[in-house]
């Protein structure tokens, strides 16, 4: 296997690439909707009509969308963290190590980062005027969510797909898809609370929990729409376009690694 620096940096170089290409397709959809969340905790629109409203608006003026902030913060979460598991599995690759919890570890720490610079950003933008700063408490409920999301993510899919691979094949990949959506209807409210902490920082514990039950069902809804680009589209374009993006500069395979990036926010 060639190590050269040259070698090397044409790995990293297809790595970045292909996370930044395969993040960029993903990211109107999922800004979208949480452009659609944000409205709706600040009072600013409903969630459907926010959600198609912004994609209208990104068609209609899609330039000014891609040099805006709404593409850009989403853009950072999905590309950061496909780029993240993409170095990650080419230098343990390169060193023959187990790339499982550097990937857990690496993929974890970006997607934290660029997720609360993502909601903070969104809060602002389309939350109410009179909040400036953001509190702690609404990091405190979007860092929440981040580890239960997680603990779906990468803790529960082997262990329920295991149990599940005693009665098909694709017992895993069944786990690793449902999984993401279900936890939606606990993440949810959650990721919502956040917004309703910036937007009405003087709020009751009452009139919160009434807040967390308005559109329930269809913040859930809106939320399965928001994880399954990222979650199929996005995971698989990712992989493929590195495998075709290796191929053409004459890379040959590394040992095969855990296929499956994950992310959150």
């Amino acid at each position: 296997m060639d190590t050269s620096f040259q070698d090397v940096f044409a790995r990293f170089a297809c790595d970045a690439t292909a996370g930044a290409i395969a993040g960029a397709t993903v990211t109107p959809v999922v800004s979208a909707v949480d452009r659609a969340l944000a409205e709706s905790a600040s009072g600013k629109g409903s969630l459907w009509p926010s959600f198609f409203a912004a994609l209208r608006e990104y068609a209609a003026r899609p330039i000014a969308y891609l040099k805006g902030p709404q593409f850009f913060y989403v853009w950072a979460v999905y590309g950061g963290t496909y780029c993240a598991a993409n170095l990650v599995d080419t230098v343990c690759g390169l060193r023959k190590v187990d790339p499982a919890m550097p990937k857990l570890a690496t993929t974890t720490a970006t997607n934290t980062v660029a997720s609360m610079m993502k909601d903070r950003a969104f809060a602002q933008l389309f939350g109410t005027s009179v909040a400036s700063g953001v509190p702690p408490a609404a990091y405190a409920a979007w860092l929440s969510r981040d580890a239960v999301s997680m603990s779906c993510f990468f803790t529960l899919p082997p262990i329920v797909g295991g149990m599940l691979s005693e009665y098909t094949e694709n017992g895993y990949y069944y786990a690793q898809v449902t999984l993401p959506l279900a936890v939606q209807f606990l993440t949810s409210p959650i990721h919502l609370l956040g917004y309703n902490i910036y937007n009405q920082p003087n709020a009751t514990v009452a009139s919160r929990i009434a807040f967390m039950r308005k559109d329930y069902l269809r913040s859930v809804a809106l939320r399965c729409v928001r994880q399954a680009p990222p979650w199929s589209f996005g995971t698989i374009g990712n992989t493929e376009i590195k495998g075709k993006l290796q191929r053409a500069a004459g890379l040959k395979p590394l040992v095969p690694s855990t296929p499956v990036y994950h992310v959150s926010g």
